[in-house]
C-alpha cells in the first residue's frame, strides 16, 4: 500500500496528471466550438450518465467523449508506458480501458449513440469536423421527425439593383441565415442601363479597372490552387468570398508554366507559389505514407478550406489527335486525390473537358473512388457555361467534393442567367481600342487570311466557302467554324489558345478585319479589366494562359454553394 501511495505522489505522476487535465479542457472546448459551428445544441459533463460524457444531446440521445490519449491508453504516439513501476502502470491502464469499455456498453444500452474523439486527432480540425459530421449524419438518418418542417435548402440568394439617381449598380448576397452583404460599382456613362440588373452588374465588373466597393471583410477563405494557371478558378472563388463578406487567401499555387504563375502571383499573392512539376511536389502515390516533400508543404500552407484544380486538359481534348484518351498528362487528375488525402481540404472543385470521362486510364473514376473513401460526398456533371453568363459556348466537366452533398445541376439551375450573354455584351467597347500594348494588339495575319477576312466582310458572310479554304479543307469536312467570323449577337465559340489565328476556329472579329485581341479573349473568358496581365511579354504565353483558363463564373457559383 505504501508503495502505491508513493507512486501516486511522485513528481512524474503529478506533472502527467496536470498535463492531462489541462489539455483535456482545451480539447473539449475545441470540440464544443466545432459542434456549434455545425449548428448543434448540447450540454456538458453529464454526470448522471454512465462514464459522465463530456458532451451530450439528450433530445437525440448522443454523447461524445473527448479523451486524452495518455490517461485512456490510446494506441498512438502520445501514449507510452512510463519507465518507472511498469507493472503498476500496466494494470492501471488495463483497468482504465476496461472501465471505458463498460461505460460505453452501458450508454448504448440506454440507446445513446456514442463517439470518442481522441487528443491526437485534434491537431487536424478539418478531420475532426468531418468525423463529427459523419457521426451526426448517421444519427439523423435514424431519427424520424413528425412535427418538424422539412429543412430549407442551404443556398445563397443573389439580388441585383440599379440606382439610376446615383448611377450605381449593386449586388447583395443573402445567406440561409439571413445575413447579407452588398458590393457595388459606379455606373460609367458609356454603359447603357437598359438591361437587366444582373447583366449590367456583370458587365460593369468586366469593364471596371477597380474592384467593387464593399464594407470591411470578416473571416477568411483559405484556398489552394494546384494547377493554378493564371488563376481563373481562384478568381471565381475570390469573387464569391467577397460577395459573402469574406477575405480570400491563396495559401498555395502550383503551376509548371512560369509565365502563368507570375500572373497568378501578381493578382493573388499566394503564401506559397511553386513553379515545378506537380509530381515533385505531391510525390507520394495514392495511399502511401507522407513523403518528405509533402510534409514540408503541409507545414508551410496550414489548413485549406477549398482545393481548386484544373488539371491540364489537352490529353482528353478532341483537338488532340495524337495521344487523346491515353495521354500521360491524364494521370495528373489523380494528383488532386493525393492532395485531398494529405491536406484534407474541406471542399474540392475540379474542372476539366467533358471527355475526361473517356480516358482509358479511368482517372475520373479512380479519383472519385478515392475521394469517397476519404469521406467526401462527390458529384460530377457537365456544365454549359453560357447558362451561367459566360459569353461563349463552352462546356466543362465539373467535380465537387464536400462533407455534405451538393448537386451541381441544382446549383447551375439556381444561378442560371435569364438570357445568354453575347459577344457584343462582352467586347463591343474594345472594337476600336488602340493597340498600345500586347493585350490590345491583334496577331499579324498572313496575306491569304487577309483576303479571307476581306471576303467575309464584303459579302456579310460568317462561314468561309470551301473554295477559299486551304486545299486540305476544300473537300467534305466538319471544320465549319475554321476561318469563321464571330456573330455579335450570339455567344462566342469555345475560346482556346488559338484565338489569334483564323485557322484555329471562329475567331475573326464581327466588325473589324482582324482576329480577337488577347484583351477581347480575356473578356470572353470572364477576366475583368482589373485583372493584371502586364507582366507577360510574349504573345504565345499570353494566348496560352488565357485560352487554358477556366471562366471565373463557374467557380463563383460553386463557391457560393459551398460557403452557404
Amino acid at each position: 500500500m505504501s508503495q502505491r501511495l508513493s507512486l501516486t505522489t511522485t513528481p512524474e505522476r503529478s506533472q502527467l496528471m496536470a498535463r492531462v487535465r489541462q489539455t483535456g479542457t482545451a480539447n473539449e472546448l475545441l470540440v464544443q466550438r466545432l459542434l456549434r459551428s455545425l449548428g448543434q445544441r448540447f450540454t456538458v459533463k453529464a454526470t448522471d450518465l454512465p462514464g459522465s460524457p463530456d458532451i451530450v444531446n439528450r433530445t437525440h440521445q448522443w454523447a461524445i467523449f473527448v479523451h486524452g490519449c495518455f490517461w485512456h491508453a490510446h494506441s498512438c504516439h502520445l501514449w507510452k508506458l512510463p519507465k518507472g513501476n511498469r507493472s503498476f502502470w500496466k494494470k492501471k491502464f488495463e483497468a482504465n480501458k476496461k472501465r471505458d469499455k463498460a461505460k460505453l456498453k452501458e450508454l448504448r444500452r440506454k440507446e445513446y449513440s456514442v463517439l470518442t474523439v481522441w487528443q491526437c486527432e485534434l491537431k487536424n480540425e478539418i478531420k475532426v469536423r468531418r468525423k463529427l459530421q459523419s457521426f451526426l449524419s448517421a444519427i439523423s438518418h435514424n431519427v424520424i421527425s413528425v412535427a418538424e418542417p422539412a429543412p430549407q435548402p442551404r443556398t445563397v440568394t443573389l439580388s441585383f439593383r440599379v440606382d439610376d439617381k446615383h448611377r450605381r449598380v449593386s449586388r447583395t448576397a443573402m445567406t440561409p441565415y439571413g445575413k447579407s452583404f452588398t458590393t457595388e460599382f459606379d455606373l460609367p456613362a458609356q454603359i447603357p442601363a437598359k438591361q437587366d440588373a444582373r447583366a449590367l452588374y456583370d458587365q460593369v465588373f468586366l469593364r471596371s479597372k477597380k474592384p467593387a466597393w464593399h464594407s470591411p471583410l470578416r473571416g477568411t477563405v483559405r484556398a489552394a490552387d494546384i494547377f493554378s494557371g493564371c488563376g481563373g478558378l481562384s478568381l471565381g472563388t475570390r469573387e464569391a468570398s467577397t460577395a459573402l463578406g469574406k477575405q480570400f487567401k491563396s495559401v498555395l499555387a502550383i503551376d509548371e508554366d512560369l509565365s502563368s504563375l507570375e500572373v497568378y502571383k501578381r493578382n493573388f499573392r499566394p503564401t506559397l507559389p511553386i513553379n515545378d512539376d506537380i509530381w515533385k511536389v505531391l510525390s507520394g502515390e495514392i495511399g502511401a505514407r507522407l513523403q518528405k516533400e509533402e510534409q514540408a508543404l503541409l507545414k508551410k500552407i496550414g489548413s485549406v478550406d477549398i482545393c481548386l484544380a484544373g488539371p491540364p486538359c489537352q490529353g482528353h481534348s478532341d483537338l488532340n489527335n495524337h495521344t487523346r484518351r491515353k495521354d500521360k498528362r491524364n494521370h495528373l487528375y489523380e494528383r488532386v486525390a493525393r492532395f485531398a488525402e494529405i491536406a484534407e481540404p474541406s471542399h474540392l472543385i475540379i474542372e476539366n473537358v467533358p471527355n475526361v470521362i473517356n480516358a482509358k486510364e479511368r482517372t475520373l473514376d479512380n479519383t472519385i473512388a478515392r475521394l469517397e473513401k476519404l469521406g467526401y460526398k462527390v458529384d460530377t456533371n457537365v456544365v454549359y457555361l453560357a447558362e451561367l453568363g459566360v459569353p461563349q459556348r463552352r462546356k466543362r466537366d465539373l467535380l465537387i467534393a464536400s462533407s455534405r452533398h451538393l448537386s451541381i445541376g441544382e446549383i447551375v439551375n439556381q444561378y442560371k442567367v435569364s438570357a445568354e450573354r453575347t459577344v457584343r455584351w462582352a467586347i463591343a467597347d474594345l472594337a476600336r481600342k488602340a493597340p498600345e500594348e500586347l493585350l490590345n494588339t491583334p496577331s499579324a495575319l498572313h496575306v491569304d487570311n487577309i483576303e479571307r477576312i476581306a471576303y467575309l466582310m464584303k459579302h456579310g458572310k460568317y462561314d468561309l466557302p470551301n473554295r477559299m479554304r486551304p486545299v486540305c479543307h476544300q473537300d467534305d469536312h466538319s471544320y465549319v467554324s475554321m476561318y469563321g467570323r464571330l456573330k455579335y449577337d450570339e455567344p462566342a465559340q469555345t475560346i482556346t489558345s488559338g484565338f489569334g489565328s483564323p485557322g484555329q476556329g471562329r475567331y475573326i472579329h464581327p466588325t473589324c478585319r482582324r482576329t480577337l485581341t488577347p484583351h477581347e479573349a480575356a473578356r470572353l473568358q470572364s477576366f475583368p479589366d482589373s485583372f493584371d496581365f502586364s507582366c507577360v511579354k510574349l504573345r504565345t504565353a499570353l494566348a496560352n494562359m488565357i485560352g487554358n483558363a477556366v471562366p471565373m463564373l463557374l467557380s463563383f457559383v460553386i463557391t457560393l454553394a459551398i460557403l452557404a
